[in-house]
């Protein structure tokens, strides 16, 4: 059975491009995580829900949008791009979300009907 959607605060669409960025950001936060002594570090929830198009806690939203804030620093050049454009909507979505109290935030729907992650 497939979750209920929380369409109103979709993850805002991502490229192919924008999801790889995402998921580098979070394997690099978990690593540095699991480098510290972290024996289950908090990151593996939303690149696992991610992956399956899965809604996002805000929680893991934050998480998200710190692992990106971490990792643009010393990104590859053909990341920066894409990973700031996702930041951006990222930190959009986390002020809506506080502006609204709402709960979930849902990965699986993007801007134009497909999955924000479908493209990966």
């Amino acid at each position: 059975m497939t979750p209920p959607p929380t369409d109103d605060h979709p993850l805002p669409s991502a490229s192919h491009e924008e999801a790889w960025v995402a998921h580098a950001a979070l394997l690099a936060a978990g690593k540095t995580a699991v480098d510290g002594g972290d024996d289950d570090p908090p990151h593996v929830r939303p690149l696992g829900r991610i992956e399956r198009k899965r809604s996002l806690a805000p929680e893991e939203l934050t998480l998200l949008r710190d692992a990106l804030i971490d990792y643009l620093g010393d990104a590859p050049v053909r990341d920066r791009a894409p990973g700031r454009a996702l930041l951006r909507r990222v930190v959009d979505r986390l002020d809506a979300v506080e502006a609204d109290g709402c709960g979930d935030v849902d990965a699986s729907v993007g801007s134009d009907d497909r999955s924000a992650w479908e493209r990966t």
